[in-house]
């Protein structure tokens, strides 16, 4: 319990509040993979929600093992299984140490991809009540979820939430090769 108390409070502190479980809730074979093979520039958005002037990471993104992979270093989503909820619309989800971090990943055409970490405190509390998810004592600002149909309901719920406008935290670029 200590050890994944911590796990938590490392992610809460790079990412917010945020939702996670315990196991993964998307598996290997349910995974999508909306983002063909590639070439990919990475741009973060300040907290602000402005996009850095360049982008911080650019590299080939490939699948492998039901995940995507770069072998270049510093890929700042390695690992990342997609699963759609909705059309144009995925839960992503990654591993940190022992507990499986999710967000939400818009694909457009042409191979553009905008992420939002979604905040468990963003989540209205009706929301939070109909789903029976509640945050974690050890860090505030955590929920934690251990089915994919709640993650799923939770989600969307999420998006609901914002008009279908969330901010986004950063967007992948395919570049020509």
């Amino acid at each position: 319990m200590i050890r994944t108390g911590l796990v938590i409070i490392t992610a809460a502190a790079l990412l917010g509040g945020c939702f996670y479980s315990d196991r993964a809730l998307i598996g290997r074979f349910s995974a999508d993979f909306p983002l063909e093979e590639g070439l990919y520039a990475h741009t973060p958005n300040h907290p602000d929600g402005r996009p850095f002037d360049r982008p911080m990471w650019t590299g080939y993104v490939e699948h492998r093992g039901g995940r995507y992979h770069s072998g270049v270093a510093n890929f700042p989503h390695e690992g990342v299984r997609l699963r759609e909820i909705a059309p144009g619309l995925y839960a992503g989800m990654r591993q940190n140490d022992d507990v499986w971090l999710y967000g939400l990943v818009y694909v457009y055409e042409g191979g553009v991809a905008a992420y939002h970490q979604p905040q468990c405190d963003d989540l209205a509390e009706a929301d939070r009540n109909r789903y029976e998810i509640f945050e974690n004592e050890v860090e505030p600002g955590t929920c934690r979820l251990e089915d994919w149909d709640v993650l799923e309901a939770v989600l969307l719920s999420y998006v609901a939430g914002f008009d279908g406008e969330l901010p986004v935290d950063g967007v992948y670029r395919r570049v020509e090769e």
